[in-house]
């Protein structure tokens, strides 16, 4: 409301399924509760906003979080924020544990398969998930990042921004390269490139993001030191 983390101090461009959930909250529903759980209620907004997690998993549970059933329902939680469906929860989930493979310098390739292998085993073993794997099928093709440009869709599906996120981040060869890929896919570019951004961004470096595109991210200090903080 008082718009006091963006860029000039307004809030716009809220997505539907988020402003749905925090008019819930303000009307007093519960945190956890807030989020939609209706077929249309996958936008990309949970998925846009986790990847932090991964540090506070990583710190808290240590380098195998990934076998604590706590992690998972953090992750859900988190998602359920604003998005509680449980194909949003999953898609989190699956970037989540890429982002984990990610930081722990496996090729780039190897980390997404891998990321998505473990995924899908855990899911598989959850009956109130286990149907909702099928819309991730695609990602379990090894071949997926040679589709061609127009077979990914970049809307604000939640399904559709991780293919569109991993697709570009297999089919570039830096942070420049991913980002403008992602850019270029077109319709959901910010939420898109963002997503892409932080992945490529975890397994290149701070050091590979362009001089010039940092020097022109509004509030510069204030977001930097955002980040010092929470490290």
């Amino acid at each position: 409301k008082k718009g006091e983390y963006t860029p000039f101090g307004e809030t716009f461009d809220i997505g539907i399924g988020t402003s749905k959930a925090l008019t819930k909250y303000a009307n007093g529903e519960e945190p956890l509760k807030s989020g939609g759980t209706g077929e249309r209620d996958n936008g990309n907004g949970s998925l846009m906003r986790i990847l932090p997690v991964l540090f506070y998993l990583q710190k808290t549970y240590g380098e195998n979080w990934i076998e604590k059933e706590e992690s998972y329902q953090i992750i859900h939680n988190l998602s359920a924020l604003t998005h509680r469906h449980k194909r949003s929860m999953i898609a989190c989930s699956i970037y989540i544990t890429i982002a984990d493979y990610i930081s722990k310098e496996y090729e780039l390739k190897e980390a997404v398969e891998l990321g998505i292998k473990k995924s899908f085993e855990y899911y598989e073993n959850k009956e109130e998930f286990k149907k909702e794997l099928k819309h991730y099928e695609r990602l379990q093709d090894e071949n997926f990042h040679m589709l061609p440009e127009d077979e990914i869709k970049s809307t604000g599906y939640v399904v559709y921004t991780l293919e569109a996120v991993l697709w570009c981040l297999l089919n570039s060869d830096n942070y420049k390269e991913c980002v403008l890929i992602a850019v270029n896919l077109g319709e959901d570019t910010d939420t898109v490139a963002a997503i892409a951004g932080g992945l490529v961004g975890l397994y290149y470096g701070h050091e590979s993001i362009p001089k010039e595109c940092v020097e022109k991210i509004q509030r510069r200090e204030f977001v930097e030191k955002l980040c010092i903080k929470f490290n």
